[in-house]
């Protein structure tokens, strides 16, 4: 009982002391992967899109300006693989195939930052209008998602004449996986936006470090970098404790 009411009770002094607490979301508009140059173009992948989801805590350590920390979760884009084009053609139908030879793309990685957090507010006439800078500092947390593939495969593209767009089917003929164990890093946010009666937007420049160790497959082992840089536009609202 004792343990319980002094935890109750340092959360309730935290909860009296903080200035804001943000629950934000976003999605990357711009994504580069950097490393495993041999398997990956550097490229996300046709159709993939990175997101994020986040909590952070500030506290007004100065006029204007805020520290705290934050906590996500960062589901990254695929990074496209490098293939090379064996044949195209169309059937009588007018369906597209392609015979491909390559690395899948793959989502290698997500991602759990953990990091302090820095904002300064500007002066506006109105009161509720408040731009600002932030900047980001902390550890990912990498969970590996999917390994490296190479595949000898046959995309069949279909016009879906009701959605005007086409459908992919894909044919493996062949498909050989090595396992890929991936580490964390550092990660970094710079960026900024506005806040307008709590509700916040804004665009972040952001890194997620990372390594791939690979295994050939014949007891030896391969490491690359595997970092992420990305643009980020964000929203959020920002739930104020101040008095």
């Amino acid at each position: 009982m004792k343990k319980l009411l002094i935890s109750l009770f340092t959360i309730a002094s935290l909860a009296s002391f903080s200035d804001e607490l943000i629950i934000r979301g976003g999605f990357d508009v711009f994504n580069d992967y950097n490393g495993m140059s041999d398997f990956i173009t550097g490229d996300p992948g046709d159709d993939s899109l990175g997101f994020e989801l986040g909590i952070e805590y500030l506290k007004t350590v100065a006029p204007n300006f805020l520290i705290g920390a934050g906590i996500g979760y960062q589901g990254h884009a695929k990074a496209e693989g490098k293939k090379v084009l064996l044949n195209n053609w169309y059937d009588a139908s007018g369906n597209y195939y392609e015979h491909t030879y390559g690395y899948d793309d793959q989502v290698y990685y997500d991602s759990i930052p953990l990091y302090i957090t820095a904002k300064y507010e500007f002066d506006t006439p109105n009161k509720y209008i408040k731009p600002y800078v932030k900047a980001n500092l902390g550890y990912s947390f990498n969970i590996h998602k999917n390994d490296l593939t190479l595949n000898d495969k046959v995309t069949q593209y279909v016009y879906d004449w009701y959605y005007d767009d086409y459908d992919e089917y894909t044919y493996s003929y062949d498909s050989k996986s090595y396992d890929t164990d991936i580490e964390n890093g550092l990660y970094y946010g710079i960026g900024g936006g506005v806040q307008i009666n709590g509700l916040t937007i804004d665009l972040m420049y952001q890194a997620n470090y990372a390594k791939a160790k690979i295994d050939n497959g014949n007891g030896t082992r391969q490491e690359h970098d595997l970092n992420l840089y990305r643009l980020t536009l964000g929203f959020g609202y920002a739930f104020d404790f101040s008095y």
